[in-house]
């Protein structure tokens, strides 16, 4: 009963408001554009070169973690095998060095992700910086008040012809 008696409050409210002019002019006077700024990064000259560095390094980094992780099973077969014909102290060492080998193995996994999210999240603030002025004066061109980023916001419908993505890679390959 209360959740009809908050709907019931919510809809007089909603009612109230948009049948004020102050209101309706409010909203007749905001202008919304959008832009899709994964469009834009992978479009552009700039994003297209910054996101080849990554996927670069996204190889490299695979190779040298498949290349450990090689060493790594050589080095456990190894233990298998001679572990037979080993004294119990002999098979220790050999098992100590082993699990030395894969807690290394282990955090150079986690630096090589570690090292691509950085570059990642580097690629991320200067792509920013860049298209920043230049969705700025798109928007101030186009007289709008808010952009939203389509991707970042949680939009049901919005009509592509406020969509500044095209404008924006255009201005951006440009400024080079």
């Amino acid at each position: 009963m209360l959740r009809i008696a908050r709907y019931v409050s919510a809809a007089a409210i909603v009612a109230a408001l948009t049948t004020t002019t102050g209101f309706a002019q409010a909203i007749d006077a905001a202008r919304v554009g959008a832009i899709r700024l994964s469009y834009v990064a992978t479009n552009s000259k700039a994003g297209k070169a910054a996101l080849a560095q990554l996927e670069e390094l996204g190889r490299k980094k695979t190779g040298e973690v498949q290349s450990k992780a090689a060493e790594l099973q050589r080095q456990e077969a190894e233990l298998q095998k001679q572990s037979a014909a080993m004294s119990p102290r002999a098979v220790a060492d050999l098992q100590r060095t082993f699990d030395k080998t894969r807690v290394d193995f282990d955090r150079f996994q986690q630096d090589a992700k570690a090292e691509i999210e950085a570059m990642r999240l580097k690629f991320d603030a200067e792509f920013q910086a860049k298209v920043a002025p230049i969705v700025d004066a798109v928007s101030k061109e186009k007289g709008l008040h808010f952009v939203f980023g389509i991707e970042q916001a949680a939009i049901v419908w919005w009509s592509p012809a406020m969509d500044i993505s095209d404008e924006v890679v255009k201005r951006l390959d440009a400024s080079k």
